[in-house]
This record gives C-alpha cells, sequence and structure tokens, in this order.
C-alpha cells in the first residue's frame, strides 16, 4: 500500500523547515543586492537608423546608367550590422580602444537598423553612438560610390562594344550601297509595295534598294553620334572622382529615425530587481531541498532504529552453561 501525502504533511514539512527556508532566502538575497550595489553602473543610447537608395533622383543619362544598379537599403544595413558584429574598419575607426560595448540588429522587413552602446559614462555612450552613426553614413556613400565606380566601367567598357558593333554594320551598308545595282521602280511597283508594308519613302523613290540602305545607314549613323555622346560622359565621369562622389551622396541616403540619447538611468545592475529574482529563486530551492530531505530522514532514522544481531559467540556460550 502507497504512502499518501496529505496537504497538512506538507504544511507540517514546511513549517518544520521554516526557520532554515526564511534563513536561506534572506541570505541569498541580501548577498545578491550587496553584489548588485557594487557593481559600477553600465548606461545604454541606442539609436534607429534607414538607409536608402534613390537613383531616379538623378537626373544625368549617363548617371542614370551607372548608378542603375546599386545596393539596396537591406544590404547596406546587413553590411553594417555584419561590421559592428566583427568590428570592422569602420566600426573601428571611430570606436578604436574605447571601453563601450556596440551591438547591432537589423529588421530587414522594415529596413530599420538599431544602434546600441553601452558604457559606465553617460555622455560618452552618446558621444559613441552618435560617432557610429557617421560611420553607418560613410559606409554607405563608400559603398554606393564603389558600386557606381565598377558600373561606370562596365557601363563605359559596354558602350565602346556597341560603337564598334554599330561601325561594322556601317561598313557593311557601304559596301552594300556600292554593289548594289541601280534600278528604276514604275509607280505600279511603289504601289505595291507600299501596300506590302515597305516605308512610304522608300517605296515612292525611284530606286527602292538604295534609299532603304541609305535610311539605315542614316539611323546608324545617328546611333554612332549618340554612343559617341554618352561615351565622352561617361569617360568624363570617370575622368571626375569628386562628381562621382558627389552622385553617389546624392544617390545614397540616410535617415536617422531615433537619435541617440543621453541616458539618465542606468540600465545595469539593477539591484531590487536582481534582489527580487534571487529571493524567489532562493525560495523555491530551499523548498525543494526541504521536501528532499524530508524524504532522506525517514529511511535515515529507520536505517539508525534497527537493532543490532545477536553475537554467535555469546549465544553459544549462554547455552553452554549447565543449569
Amino acid at each position: 500500500m502507497q504512502d499518501e501525502i496529505s496537504l497538512r504533511d506538507l504544511y507540517l514539512i514546511l513549517k518544520r523547515s521554516s526557520k532554515w527556508i526564511a534563513g536561506f532566502t534572506v541570505a541569498a538575497a541580501l548577498l545578491v543586492y550587496l553584489v548588485s550595489s557594487l557593481l559600477p553602473p553600465t548606461y545604454e543610447s541606442e539609436a534607429v537608423v534607414q538607409a536608402l537608395v534613390n537613383e531616379k533622383s538623378l537626373g544625368s543619362p549617363a548617371a542614370a546608367n551607372v548608378f542603375r544598379t546599386l545596393p539596396d537599403g537591406v544590404a547596406l544595413g546587413v553590411g553594417f550590422a555584419k561590421q559592428v558584429e566583427t568590428e570592422g574598419p569602420y566600426v573601428t575607426r571611430v570606436l578604436g580602444d574605447a571601453p563601450v560595448e556596440v551591438s547591432a540588429s537589423f529588421d530587414d522587413k522594415k529596413n530599420l537598423l538599431t544602434l546600441t552602446v553601452r558604457g559606465g559614462d553617460p555622455a560618452e555612450v552618446k558621444q559613441f553612438a552618435e560617432a557610429l552613426l557617421a560611420a553607418f553614413d560613410d559606409y554607405v556613400k563608400d559603398r554606393v560610390f564603389q558600386s557606381a565606380g565598377a558600373n561606370l566601367a562596365g557601363a563605359l567598357a559596354q558602350s565602346r562594344l556597341n560603337l564598334d558593333s554599330v561601325r561594322s554594320q556601317i561598313r557593311e551598308l557601304e559596301a552594300s550601297l556600292e554593289q548594289l545595282p541601280a534600278m528604276n521602280v514604275a509607280a505600279t511597283d511603289a504601289a505595291t509595295l507600299e501596300a506590302a508594308g515597305v516605308a512610304p519613302d522608300v517605296a515612292r523613290s525611284g530606286d527602292p534598294g538604295r534609299a532603304y540602305l541609305g535610311l539605315e545607314l542614316a539611323k546608324q549613323q545617328a546611333q554612332v553620334a549618340n554612343l559617341n555622346a554618352e561615351i565622352a560622359s561617361l569617360e568624363a565621369l570617370a575622368a571626375d572622382p569628386a562628381q562621382l562622389r558627389r552622385l553617389s551622396e546624392q544617390a545614397a541616403q540616410v535617415n536617422v529615425l531615433s537619435p541617440p540619447p543621453l541616458p539618465n538611468q542606468p540600465v545595469a545592475p539593477r539591484p531590487l530587481f536582481n534582489t527580487v529574482l534571487a529571493a524567489l529563486l532562493a525560495l523555491m530551492l530551499a523548498v525543494f531541498w526541504a521536501f528532499v530531505r524530508e524524504a532522506i530522514a525517514p529511511e535515515e532514522e529507520a536505517a539508525s532504529a534497527t537493532p543490532a544481531p545477536a553475537s554467535p559467540t555469546a549465544h553459544d556460550g549462554a547455552a553452554a552453561t549447565p543449569k
């Protein structure tokens, strides 16, 4: 038959161990309170920032080609969060060996970067949080500038290839014009060509073949002029890094949604909170140990109360004694 434990039994166990439970709880709470009170205070300053890239704000056609593909705000936010996590050059440059702790968290759904700085001095914490914001601004503009430089080199190479291709087509058209024999088309044939979808200027000309090739040649020459102008603009932009830098800064925008405040109260340690938490944990541990000790005690008492077996020598001697 199993033993049943009633609420009265539990109450009696707690009552017998009440002094020990209360003493252990109070001692743990006082110890945690003293340690928390002796620890130096830690202050925290937090800023929320957002990076946006708007290449549509650039009016130059050449700049539109250069800034067509740029890293978006999410890529820039994730990249700087990695800089903070790995203590990259942008973070080390502004923090150095300062006695502060920095962390970053990025919300890719809202495109929000949260920068947090912790340290022992409130003014110093705010100062380094502002420096971290400046580092993020430099990081965004540098990344956009580097991407624009790579796009500029690619756009310039592509424009030169296009120019070579168009010039090759012009040479082929000129050769075809030289080899094409002259012909006269009657008015009835011109109407037939126009009905078939040939351009009226070509169909109504005396020599439609030459007219068609001449029109294509004019289009290609106009394209050459456009490509030469585009290449000249790209070369001028490549020769002026300062202008490219200004356009990069114009395309990249860093919006500080929540500037870092000057902390008034420390975030750690929190003596009262730590004391209450320690008291609760100590109370649970003391109650648990009281039940464990009560469960072990009866077994120990039963073992000590068991009589020792009689000595075989004494028993044999008593049996051999004559009456």
